[in-house]
């Protein structure tokens, strides 16, 4: 019972983190020591299905309640505080950082420097790439097996920042075009937008994941070291598209310390967590 509680709660922090611009879920559970779980459970599903049902169920049923509960009150502090908070989140990533670092084993490959400095580079640019690109690029077509084949490979593409840490999902959909549309679906039910992207999504989710399982199997190295970049290319946006233009300038002086101290208490509270529960 203790177990699917704490998991309500990790789901919670997942779904209610979400809303925050820029943040992926796969950062928050990363942040939480849940992430090599997760895809374990998602890619090797049968082999515990009651074990990793009750798991997966729990987090799930956990950010539901977070995205409901706290969509409005987000949205308001974000738009009161947004600095502050993303500087909170910043320092939640960074935090994670040493954890991810370790699982690479890179002090024992600094023969392959050059390597290790490639993949993180590579990761980084993707979520920097991602970031970059202009809203709405692509378009649906009006045909009705057209539109559910699109709809079908954007779930699949989409996947990629469900699982993936440091790529914001809700920009991905931006950036297809899907973001608005999404919304009006869901408020309309609109069973033939919601249905062929659903299961695009969940096709997709489940083929990444067995891929990222096997990566972090028999590449930790390389596949770590990705990650690493993700986290950093998504801290990186968070300092440059929502962190310094509401800085002082725009919000008063005082934002400059409480920043400070939201970014330094993030990185402090993970760290002694990961310290505490042996993620470090």
């Amino acid at each position: 019972m203790l177990k699917i509680l704490l998991n309500l709660l990790y789901g919670f922090v997942i779904g209610s983190l979400m809303l925050l611009p820029g943040v992926s879920g796969g950062t928050t559970a990363i942040i939480l020591g849940l992430y090599d779980r997760i895809v374990s459970a998602v890619s090797s599903f049968r082999k515990d299905i009651k074990g990793n049902l009750i798991f997966l169920g729990t987090l799930a049923l956990g950010g539901i309640v977070g995205v409901l509960l706290l969509a409005g009150p987000l949205e308001t502090l974000v738009n009161l505080w947004k600095a502050p908070l993303c500087c909170l989140f910043g320092g939640l990533a960074l935090g994670s950082l040493p954890a991810l670092i370790k699982k690479t084993n890179a002090g024992k490959s600094l023969g392959n420097w050059a390597k290790i400095a490639l993949w993180f580079l590579a990761g980084v640019a993707v979520v920097v790439g991602i970031e970059f690109l202009p809203e709405g690029l692509f378009t649906i077509g009006n045909s009705p097996f057209l539109r559910f084949a699109a709809l079908f490979l954007l779930g699949i593409v989409f996947s990629a920042g469900f699982v993936l840490p440091g790529i914001s999902l809700s920009y991905m959909m931006l950036v297809f075009g899907v973001y608005e549309p999404l919304l009006a679906a869901v408020s309309d039910f609109d069973i033939m937008f919601l249905l062929p992207l659903g299961l695009g999504l969940m096709a997709g989710t489940v083929l990444v994941t067995k891929i990222l399982e096997r990566c972090m199997e028999k590449k930790p190295l390389a596949t770590y070291t990705m990650i690493s970049g993700f986290v950093v290319g998504s801290i990186v946006f968070l300092f440059v598209d929502e962190i310094l233009p509401n800085l002082p300038w725009t919000s008063g002086w005082y934002n400059i310390p409480v920043c400070v101290l939201m970014l330094a208490a993030g990185f402090a509270g993970v760290w002694l967590f990961s310290k505490k529960h042996g993620i470090n």
